[in-house]
């Protein structure tokens, strides 16, 4: 999905980035956005142990939004990957981004969400959502392979096949859970 999202965003060498929304996808965001060359990426969320984590994995800043607003943090970013899904996350990340920004929507969030229509327009910002992943997975195995995307900082725990469900309801239950992995084998 990181992959993909930065080939969307055209993240190259240089992009300034905003992460919304440090889950897994959003890390893997953060770090796929940094492997493609973004030379400054901050990634926002309420979790402070995820945000932790994405120190540890090489954002330039990060933003525990319970604390502060976005508009105050001085970040003028040419690309929003929204991975929060989070309605008011959205809007004001959009409210962020540069003129002639680029904004791709990763996360799953409701049916409909409040997008700043004119402040899309005024800064002539680019829209676009995200579902598959076609054709990204070389790349993908290429940048988990170098270590330039860790995968394994991700996983805060392992379940077996007769543990699935504890496994699925992990993340709500413990806020240092980031990625529950199954393994069927157990």
């Amino acid at each position: 999905m990181g992959v993909w999202a930065c080939a969307k965003a055209r993240v190259g060498p240089g992009t300034r980035v905003l992460v919304t929304g440090a889950g897994p996808v959003g890390l893997l965001c953060m770090q796929a956005a940094l492997a493609f060359g973004a030379v400054e990426v901050m990634i926002t969320d309420v979790n402070p142990v995820r945000l932790r984590l994405a120190r540890e994995l090489g954002a330039s800043a990060t933003l525990d939004v319970r604390d502060g607003r976005l508009s105050e943090a001085g970040f003028d970013p040419d690309v929003l990957l929204e991975c929060s899904g989070h309605p008011a996350a959205i809007g004001e990340a959009v409210r962020a981004v540069a003129r002639a920004g680029r904004v791709v929507l990763v996360g799953m969030g409701g049916e409909e969400i409040p997008l700043p229509l004119a402040h899309v327009q005024t800064r002539e910002l680019e829209v676009t959502g995200t579902f598959r992943y076609a054709n990204t997975w070389p790349r993908a195995i290429a940048l988990a392979a170098s270590g330039r995307v860790q995968l394994d900082a991700l996983v805060t725990g392992h379940y077996g096949l007769a543990e699935v469900e504890q496994a699925l309801k992990a993340g709500g239950r413990d806020p240092e859970v980031v990625k529950a992995v199954v393994r069927p084998q157990e």
